[in-house]
């Protein structure tokens, strides 16, 4: 499963971008909706990962940012930003850490950590259920029975979708910035249509997954 790290900003691109140019992050851009955009920085730059820009992006912006991390379909981290610096984190794989639970659930599963995000109507039960690894969805389960979500897609998706985004922003979130690189038609298209833009030295060399 491929990795992944995104920003979702709530504000809207055409208000986002040119402080995002100032910030100088190296990433692409894209709107998410009325009143999101999401940033997908190149991480194989050194400095220039999700939990690394987030905090000077919300600065900038004045305005929270959700930085989103997902390793390899296995674990999803979720930071919460505001003026600055991290206000929440979530990690849905507590038990790679030393102070994991003893059940082995999901660190700091808040949901009023994450409202600030909310595209519309939230539906809390399965907000709740997500952040607890607790998949609503028998498609999202592990077949031998394990306990939790078999991909960890699968949970930021009920996250966002628990928040009001649309299936077609929750896909784009869950795009990483190698991703556009292995697809150079579309990505010529994306930015020639002004539905990505390219922010700091984004695109400036070839990508490699």
């Amino acid at each position: 499963m491929a990795t992944y790290g995104t920003l979702l900003i709530p504000l809207p691109l055409d208000r986002a971008a040119p402080v995002l140019h100032e910030v100088r992050v190296a990433a692409y851009a894209a709107p998410a909706g009325p009143g999101f955009c999401l940033v997908h920085p190149d991480r194989l730059i050194d400095g220039n990962g999700v939990f690394s820009v987030a905090g000077p992006v919300g600065a900038a912006l004045g305005v929270p940012v959700l930085a989103a991390f997902q390793y390899d379909g296995e674990r999803l981290e979720l930071e919460v930003w505001r003026d600055g610096g991290r206000a929440h984190r979530y990690d849905s794989a507590p038990y790679d850490r030393d102070d994991k639970p003893a059940d082995g659930t999901p660190a700091d599963a808040d949901p009023a950590a994450f409202l600030d995000f909310a595209a519309g109507p939230v539906d809390g039960h399965r907000l709740a259920s997500a952040l607890a690894d607790t998949p609503l969805d028998e498609r999202d389960m592990d077949v031998d029975g394990e306990p939790g979500y078999v991909w960890a897609q699968g949970l930021h998706w009920d996250v966002l979708a628990a928040l009001g985004h649309p299936d077609r922003v929750i896909g784009r979130a869950q795009r990483d910035h190698c991703h556009f690189g292995r697809a150079p038609r579309v990505l010529a298209e994306l930015l020639e249509s002004g539905e990505l833009v390219v922010l700091g030295t984004a695109g400036s060399r070839d990508d490699t997954p």
